[in-house]
């Protein structure tokens, strides 16, 4: 695809006419691609927003002395001891590493047109025409030069380690809590930042043992390695959890609100084509495109609400289902054995 070129200064660059046929076509593609979102997409993402229970599988991890040799989903806290030492990357901070992730960034520069408001990382070079659209509706262009912070190296490395009497094996695979932090601003152009962990520090593992090698063992064993003990990483993985649901749900809102607005899209098209009539048309189309945003913002929240209502009836059926027998059994007995017949 081109790069966009903004109207030369001083000119007004417009929109052609949309194709009725063509917009009216799109219009009614968008009502199924609605649909679409509404039914699959929505659900599918606020049931991983509900799922996201790492905080819990940890907390069924076993505590266990380091020189066991237990089995099983087990935990260890004691000092770590890489079997290579490694210095942190370019000896960036003392000591050896256990595990560093290293990045340096660049900021670059980029001359391009740009319309719009301007953002904070675009300086004028020029000003150029205006851009309108077929409803006239105009915004201001300019030659801009963009910067922007781009990564131009990173290298991550976990290396295979000792804790007491195990072995943890591909700890590459492992969730990293705790790490320690170093940044540092190299020039007006170049930063670097750091995560990584000393080797022989005091560190928290849990993970799949076999009573030798503590290793991955998937979602329900996952492997951890933490700086801070059991309390502490079990509040990161909390907060981890809760900040990660509540950005999926919002994004399962925001894909409810897409989706009913799509399924309007027709509605929307013929207030466009009313927007056209002189003098009343633009006033028309403004008030149907926000009784639009209105009922999809309403529908969006009260289907998210129903939604999210049916993924908790589901998930925790079986609770539920044990609760309704116990107050049946409860009802049963009261009425078998406590309620005192009427007197005749």
């Amino acid at each position: 695809m081109a790069d966009f070129i903004a109207p030369p200064a001083g000119t007004i660059q417009r929109v052609g006419p949309t194709n009725p046929f063509v917009a009216i076509f799109q219009s009614i593609v968008g009502v199924f691609i609605g649909i679409l979102l509404i039914l699959f997409l929505a659900p599918v993402v606020l049931w991983f927003a509900e799922s996201q229970n790492t905080a819990k599988v940890f907390s069924h991890s076993v505590s266990v002395d380091p020189t066991s040799g237990s089995t099983g989903y087990i935990r260890i806290m004691s000092i770590a001891s890489a079997d290579s030492p490694l210095a942190c990357y370019q000896n960036k901070v003392s000591g050896n590493c256990l595990y560093y992730s290293y990045n340096l960034e660049e900021l670059q520069y980029l001359v391009n047109d740009y319309c719009g408001s301007l953002k904070s990382n675009q300086k004028v070079i020029s000003e150029k025409g205006q851009r309108c659209d077929s409803k006239n509706n105009c915004e201001k262009c300019y030659s801009v030069n963009e910067s922007n912070w781009n990564f131009i190296l990173s290298e991550k490395k976990v290396l295979p380690f000792s804790i007491g009497n195990f072995k943890v094996s591909f700890p590459d695979n492992a969730k990293i809590m705790g790490s320690q932090k170093y940044n540092k601003d190299i020039d007006a152009t170049h930063r670097e930042s750091m995560d990584y962990i000393i080797d022989k520090s005091n560190l928290l593992v849990a993970g799949n043992s076999d009573g030798q090698v503590i290793s991955d063992g998937g979602s329900k064993k996952f492997l951890v390695i933490s700086t801070k003990d059991y309390q502490g990483t079990y509040d990161l993985f909390k907060s981890n959890d809760r900040t990660l649901s509540w950005i999926l749900r919002l994004v399962t809102f925001i894909i409810l609100l897409i989706g009913y607005s799509l399924i309007f899209g027709p509605i929307s098209l013929m207030a466009d084509f009313v927007g056209k009539i002189p003098l009343v048309g633009k006033w028309i189309d403004g008030a149907a495109k926000s009784i639009i945003f209105v009922v999809s913002l309403l529908l969006a929240l009260v289907h998210f609400i129903i939604l999210w209502i049916l993924i908790m009836i589901i998930k925790n059926i079986i609770f539920i289902a044990i609760i309704v027998a116990l107050v049946m059994v409860g009802i049963y007995v009261y009425s078998k054995f406590f309620k005192k017949n009427p007197s005749s």
